[in-house]
């Protein structure tokens, strides 16, 4: 299993729970230091926006670059201020082929947040940030790691955004 010391994965065990606010809270915060990717990964198929900018499309998965102001999460996180956002599409079985293509548009020197329930299966991300809401009938197993923070939805909220990625360990910063 790959390790990617850049990637910050948030996932949780249903809707509602806080995933899409805690991965803006993480943006609007990185993004005042440094630039931010992040992407949005849902393994629902729902039809595009005519105006989507579709990068790579398959009978398997679908890239889209966010660049519209709607009410979708991938939206929401380009507003919270992140420099790039993908929005995939994708099922879980074919995440690891989907990511293949999608690390193509990321960086290895910035950090990027991929909200994602299944693409923690396939890689060693930086960290995993995993809310727990209250429905245990969509409990995930998290393997074993120093690298998981399991959190409550309140938790999730009140995280201290800073000891996500210290200041110091950011490679590239906006003044430079």
């Amino acid at each position: 299993m790959n390790t990617y010391p850049n990637i910050i994965l948030v996932a949780g065990n249903g809707r509602n729970v806080g995933k899409t606010l805690l991965s803006c809270r993480m943006i609007k915060h990185l993004s005042e230091i440094t630039d931010v990717y992040a992407v949005k990964i849902s393994s629902h198929f729902h039809p595009l926006d005519k105006d989507a900018l579709i990068l790579t499309q398959t009978d398997e998965f679908c890239i889209v670059k966010e660049s519209l102001q709607t009410r979708k999460d991938s939206s929401r996180m380009l507003m919270a201020g992140a420099t790039v956002v993908f929005y995939v599409q994708c099922k879980n079985h074919n995440l690891p082929h989907m990511f293949i293509s999608l690390k193509s548009y990321l960086p290895d020197d910035k950090p990027v947040i991929i909200e994602s329930g299944g693409l923690y299966d396939f890689i060693e991300p930086r960290t995993l940030y995993y809310i727990k809401g209250e429905d245990t009938t969509k409990q995930k197993n998290i393997r074993k790691g120093n690298n998981t923070v399991i959190l409550s939805p309140d938790e999730a909220t009140h995280l201290n955004i800073r000891e996500v990625f210290p200041p110091e360990e950011l490679i590239i910063s906006k003044q430079q």
